[in-house]
């Protein structure tokens, strides 16, 4: 039931601050001069949101945002929150939207908007979502469902019930998503709106089929596919017949199947749409490799793959490469096989990995404090003979061993002193290697801009001001927030985003709390730099990276895999992979986290992963390099 969800991820997009304020109009409060200055701004920015030109309708959105709170016009402040989270949010800056839909909440209930809180609670959580904290997301619906009980605005509430159906279909819930699902369903068709019902079928279908109520999807489908018609919507038409093929294979009706297919297919060639076309290809791809006809199927899938790798969503992207390793394993091909095996196992890993390494955290935490026990007795019984020892003991053994005790430690701390002030040199020095490097791969990015006059070099300029204003300034201090150190990658692959633009698929998944973590400043982001120089830069397909941060038990584990281009095993092997930054980082870790730290490189024909362990308890010790 995959494209199924692709209608309701195009209403959470377009609705996320767009029921905001709509009917304000004219009685938004007392006309002030200002106030026509403010919907002349917000009108312009609607036009360039429209016409795709975000960087205008920000900047005429931020101007009628500081105009609104200046003059504390809260209502036009509200509107401009709602639209601006909706820009961030078409742009993916899902956690800057976030923010904006925060400040939307808080003056919302400040001024007892109830209208506006419920959605600012809608859009909340649909950012939670799509950053992949769903109990978060699954919180704020509820909050947002509960406020709009007030408003007796039925339209809202089957939205939200929509919406929060959606969010536990994402949590495996299957119970709770077909429960949302039926009374979204329920007061939809008490409107006897078409276009709410088909909507509201579009959840309830995907939550049928996974509670094994085949039956009833087939009977919703059907009625989607009999609205769809009547509405003449032809993509939903197509959509109702893509699931229903889905089903039908699945069930062992293949004939059925492929008839549903091919009808979507004779749509989709007089209202061409590629997401429909790429799963309705798909659906075919798999029908007949149902059907052992490996050469259909492997045509099918061939023009799928040609869509998939760009806009397919990374659990139903895993569903491809499997099929296609069994099409060419059928086909005599198993090298081919064997290459969607591995791209099924480096984009599972980079799904499934947070998970598994939570679990292998909890198990190895339990553990270790089974030790610490044991060995908290065994060192208490050590203390306990000992003391009787020294009791038996003559007064003078007792001095000698003071004196040869004390002379042991004053040594020790010379040693220390002297071995700190030598670590505090190396450290600086290699941290100086760490700028240039940065500010030589950033400036290579901006001067081939500038040479293609592109309208982003302003962008990536402020961009680099704002990573270097962190470098130059915050990574003075020995520690800084790993928060901070996150969000400073996270804006440097912004700039290589503008540099790549479609070419490249960026993922990164944060697991734990990182908000009160401390660590040694640009340790991670050589890594990252190293992924872009020396894997995606060379490639001459698509790239991907995929970034996994997990915390837990002050535990740090940071983990990076890159594709990259194919290579001989002896170019492989006389190559320096990232040898400068590398380099540097095991320096550092010898040096600030001896013994507490572990660093796996996997370096093999295509793909490139370095896991990075780090106890974070040792980064207190640190105070001891401030000057």
């Amino acid at each position: 039931m995959r494209c199924l969800r692709f209608y309701i991820i195009i209403v959470c997009v377009t609705t996320c601050g767009a029921l905001a304020y709509t009917a304000h109009g004219a009685g938004v409060q007392k006309t002030f001069p200002d106030t026509s200055v403010l919907r002349l701004w917000i009108k312009t920015a609607d036009n360039y949101f429209e016409a795709n030109k975000y960087d205008s309708a920000e900047y005429y959105l931020k101007r009628a945002g500081d105009l609104a709170g200046q003059k504390h016009l809260d209502k036009y402040y509200l509107e401009y929150t709602a639209r601006y989270a909706r820009l961030l949010f078409k742009q993916l800056r899902y956690k800057e939207a976030l923010k904006i839909s925060q400040q939307q909440l808080k003056l919302a209930l400040r001024i007892n908007d109830i209208k506006s809180a419920a959605n600012a609670y809608n859009n909340i959580s649909i950012q939670y979502r799509v950053l992949g904290n769903l109990e978060l997301a699954a919180d704020n619906m509820i909050k947002a469902l509960k406020v709009s009980e007030k408003l007796n605005e039925p339209g809202l509430l089957r939205r939200y019930y929509s919406n929060l159906a959606s969010i536990f279909l994402d949590l495996k819930d299957n119970k709770n998503s077909l429960y949302y699902a039926r009374k979204s369903y329920d007061i939809a068709l008490q409107s006897k709106d078409s276009t709410q019902i088909s909507l509201s079928i579009i959840n309830l279908a995907i939550s049928e089929v996974n509670n094994n109520q085949i039956n009833q999807a087939i009977v919703h489908l059907d009625q989607l596919k009999s609205i769809s018609e009547k509405l003449k919507d032809s993509l939903m038409i197509v959509d109702a017949s893509i699931n229903l093929g889905d089903i039908y294979n699945k069930q062992g009706q293949f004939s059925k199947a492929l008839k549903l297919y091919e009808k979507a297919l004779n749509i989709l060639k007089r209202n061409p749409s590629t997401d429909y076309e790429m799963y309705t290809l798909f659906g075919l791809a798999n029908c007949y490799t149902s059907l052992k006809d490996y050469a259909k199927a492997e045509h099918y899938f061939n023009k799928t793959l040609g869509y998939a790798g760009k806009l397919m969503p990374k659990n139903d992207l895993k569903e491809v490469y499997v099929l296609g390793a069994e099409i060419f394993e059928n086909n005599g091909r198993p090298a081919m096989a064997l290459g969607y095996y591995k791209k099924y196992a480096a984009l599972n890993d980079s799904i499934l990995t947070a998970h598994t390494e939570k679990v292998t955290h909890e198990l190895e935490i339990k553990y270790q404090t089974s030790l610490k026990e044991q060995a908290i007795d065994k060192q208490k019984l050590q203390i306990s003979e000992k003391n009787i020892q020294l009791q038996r003991s003559k007064k003078y053994v007792a001095f000698s061993i003071a004196a040869v005790i004390l002379l042991a430690a004053i040594s020790v701390i010379v040693y220390m002193v002297s071995r700190y002030k030598n670590q505090s040199i190396e450290l600086s020095l290699l941290k100086s290697q760490i700028h240039p490097h940065f500010l030589f791969n950033t400036l290579n990015n901006l001067y081939a801009l500038s040479l293609k006059k592109s309208d982003e070099s302003p962008r990536v300029v402020m961009g680099l001001a704002e990573i270097l204003k962190y470098i130059l300034y915050e990574c003075n201090s020995p520690l800084v927030s790993l928060q901070q150190e996150i969000y400073i990658i996270e804006r440097y692959i912004e700039l290589e985003r503008i540099r790549y633009k479609n070419t490249l698929e960026v993922n990164v998944s944060i697991q734990g709390d990182i908000s009160n973590c401390k660590i040694v400043p640009l340790l991670l982001l050589p890594l990252v730099e190293n992924s872009f120089k020396h894997g995606i830069s060379k490639l001459e397909e698509d790239g991907w990276i995929n970034i996994e941060v997990n915390i837990a038990d002050q535990w740090l584990t940071f983990k990076i895999s890159n594709n990259k281009p194919v290579t001989n095993i002896a170019t492989r092997r006389s190559s320096k992979y990232g040898n400068i930054g590398l380099y540097n980082i095991k320096k550092r870790l010898n040096i600030l986290y001896r013994h507490k730290h572990a660093i796996d490189i996997v370096d093999e024909e295509d793909i490139f992963i370095v896991l990075l362990k780090v106890n974070l308890k040792e980064s207190n010790r640190l105070n001891i390099f401030k000057r």
